[in-house]
């Protein structure tokens, strides 16, 4: 088992991601530009509530391909680029895959969990496929289910919302 200062420096490189200027910047973005969203918006509390759930749903199914930092990376990642579609139209899956993967590099995560990382990331919009890799399923999964849909007040004006997003469990 790990010690307590183990389990603080576990995380080191995605602490790294998240005090990166671009990391920041990108954030700052977003938070701007969804000001006036009444929609769940795409912040930090949102994307650690998709790292939290992602994680958990890997581990339950028994298929650890990354580590727990990797996983938590991905989901802090996979929305940095909603800025961008939201000034050009361009999939923030696509651009947050791009805009990932110098923060990866910078932050020394290995050419194998940056692919799977960048793989995932591109593929978490597309929750109803069934071709998708492990870390894109949970992302996928994760990124709806970090909603509060249940008691959202903003359900029948919501394009992405169903009512399976108001059970607990998919």
């Amino acid at each position: 088992m790990l010690g307590s200062d183990e389990v603080l420096h576990s995380m080191a490189r995605v602490n790294q991601i998240i005090e990166n200027a671009d990391y920041v910047s990108y954030m700052a973005k977003i938070e701007e530009l969804e000001k006036e969203r009444r929609y769940c918006k795409h912040g930090f509390d949102h994307g650690l509530n998709v790292a939290r759930i992602a994680y958990s749903y890997i581990l339950e199914r028994g298929e650890l391909i990354l580590s727990k930092e990797g996983i938590y990376a991905a989901a802090l990642l996979h929305d940095i680029g909603r800025w961008v579609e939201y000034q050009t139209g361009e999939d923030h899956a696509e651009v947050s895959a791009r805009l990932a993967l110098p923060l990866l590099e910078m932050c020394n995560f290995n050419s194998e969990s940056i692919q799977i990382i960048i793989t995932g990331i591109r593929e978490h919009r597309r929750h109803c496929d069934s071709n998708l890799t492990p870390l894109g399923e949970a992302l996928a999964i994760a990124d709806n289910c970090s909603r509060a849909c249940r008691y959202c007040t903003m359900q029948l004006q919501c394009h992405k919302f169903n009512p399976e997003m108001k059970r607990i469990v998919y």
